[in-house]
């Protein structure tokens, strides 16, 4: 079962995904980044620490999230990506098109400049 929470700082949100991320939570995952996308925020960043397992239909739907972000030129970024969930990434070469971060380069680059 997965846990879909959201922050906002300003204009970046912050959707956490707790648990395991399969094609059972695509569903739940769509409506909230869809209530998340009408926000319009600047930059959605997707906290990856707690997600325990990714199949593939998790995979392509955050390609598909990717996609209707730049449509409306929301920034997208994963961040505190467990090895296991790198290692996924990259296997999938998804890296190439995901801005990955650690948590302190994304709290550096995001949150500290929203706070001045």
């Amino acid at each position: 079962m997965v846990s879909i929470s959201c922050e906002h700082h300003g204009a970046v949100t912050i959707m956490s995904i707790d648990g395991e991320f399969y094609i059972e939570s695509i569903e739940k995952a769509e409506k909230i980044w869809d209530e998340q996308l009408a926000r319009h925020p600047r930059v959605i960043a997707i906290n990856c620490r707690n997600i325990k397992y990714i199949d593939s239909s998790a995979v392509g739907i955050l390609v598909k999230f990717l996609n209707s972000a730049m449509k409306i030129k929301t920034e997208l970024v994963f961040f505190d990506l467990s090895e296991i969930i790198f290692n996924v990434f990259k296997t999938a070469k998804l890296s190439k098109f995901f801005k990955i971060m650690t948590r302190t380069q994304f709290e550096m680059e995001y949150l500290e400049k929203n706070s001045k």
